[in-house]
């Protein structure tokens, strides 16, 4: 019955009831594309970086610190034995770096080698287009933002000056075999790739690795005295900590936009004290207790929440269908801010879970600031309410 008598009530407050309704839409339909948009992203860049550098996992030899360059000259040690298998079986991809110096067109820029197998099948690098070279000149692959600050087309030539494991300089000449349009940029920026046999015949380092890509997940168990597991969460750190970040703008805008629904819901609830006073001393009188008036008013308010709910994904669904179809559209000159996942349209996956949570939320909230006036319109004198005296 007091269901039936709220629904009733929303109905007959007409256009104030879908004013309501539709702000909590509009701010639940915000909600949600933003949600999808974070979520989309990250997932997004975990794929990309997955295919590019990370596969299942890797192997990293203990002496490598991405984060400081200085390590790269040292940080190679012997294959160990149990990974060879993997490594014949191609699940598991060896690959060694060696920090150098590049001479495109006179200039010269630090950067760094990593060698790759011509074979390898885990990555999705096209090693296969390292196998030949052209006369004496070693055919390299590089990434487009590479390629822009170096200035190198496909089939330019320049020198790479590396030096060995015994600390004796070694010259080469290298051609552009291709420009690769790589999404993660830790493969990318600052990053040649070569063949791995010919960069451990200049390093003097046969049979070593930097590190080890995983192509399967058991292999995580084989880390040596030489090479330790990095796991998901210390290799997406940063993009992990970036996420943090933005997360905090998030809730930020989240609270402001729920600040605004739970105000509208409030007024609404607040103003009956003065405009349904006479409504609320006829239930007194018929028998209604605080507790069912109280009650009454709190399912109204959520009422609202819940039409709202219901309406989003269908006054959202062509927004939410056409970034789901087409994606989020990557403004020119993101690829420069060297952001995961911010190299091609981030097509918007709907998280369900997080945004049942953002549904179950507003619905609570809006039970709460219901409920808070309607303590007030309880409380109010039968007598006082049918004369239209408020106090």
């Amino acid at each position: 019955m007091i269901l039936h008598l709220a629904f009733k009530n929303i109905i007959n407050n007409g256009w104030r009831s879908l004013i309501n309704v539709l702000v909590i839409t509009i701010v639940l339909i915000i909600m949600v594309w933003t949600q999808a948009m974070y979520y989309s992203w990250i997932r997004l860049a975990e794929i990309q970086q997955s295919n590019w550098e990370y596969g299942k996992g890797l192997l990293r030899v203990k002496s490598y610190d991405p984060y400081d360059p200085l390590t790269y000259e040292d940080s190679y040690a012997p294959v160990p034995a149990e990974l060879r298998a993997g490594i014949i079986r191609k699940e598991i991809v060896p690959i060694m770096l060696a920090p150098a110096s590049i001479y495109p067109q006179g200039r010269v820029q630090a950067a760094v080698i990593k060698g790759i197998p011509d074979d390898q099948q885990v990555l999705a690098f096209p090693g296969g287009k390292l196998s030949s070279e052209a006369s004496d000149m070693v055919p390299v692959l590089i990434g487009t933002a590479m390629a822009k600050s170096t200035r190198l087309q496909v089939g330019d030539i320049f020198s790479i000056r590396i030096r060995d494991i015994n600390g004796t300089y070694n010259a080469i000449d290298a051609v552009v075999e291709d420009v690769l349009s790589i999404p993660a940029p830790s493969a990318d920026i600052s990053t040649i790739w070569v063949n791995l046999k010919m960069l451990e015949r200049i390093r003097g380092a046969e049979g070593m690795a930097s590190y080890f890509v995983l192509g399967n997940d058991k292999y995580r168990r084989l880390a040596t005295k030489d090479f330790r597991y990095i796991d998901k969460d210390e290799y997406f750190a940063d993009l992990y900590q970036m996420l943090d970040n933005e997360r905090f703008q998030q809730v930020l805008m989240y609270g402001l936009l729920m600040l605004l629904v739970l105000i509208a819901i409030f007024d609404t609830q607040a103003l009956a004290v003065f405009k349904r006073c006479r409504e609320i001393g006829t239930l007194s009188a018929l028998g209604f207790t605080k507790a069912r008036i109280t009650l009454l008013f709190t399912i109204e308010g959520a009422l609202y929440s819940l039409f709202a709910i219901v309406l989003t994904p269908i006054l959202g669904f062509p927004l939410f269908w056409y970034f789901a179809t087409y994606g989020f559209p990557i403004i020119d000159g993101y690829d420069e801010f060297a952001l995961p996942g911010f190299s091609e349209p981030i097509k918007f996956i709907y998280p369900l879970h997080e945004i049942a949570m953002v549904f179950l939320l507003i619905m609570l909230f809006t039970i709460l600031v219901s409920w808070l006036p309607a303590r007030k319109i309880a409380r109010m004198n039968p007598v006082d309410a049918l004369r239209g005296k408020v106090n």
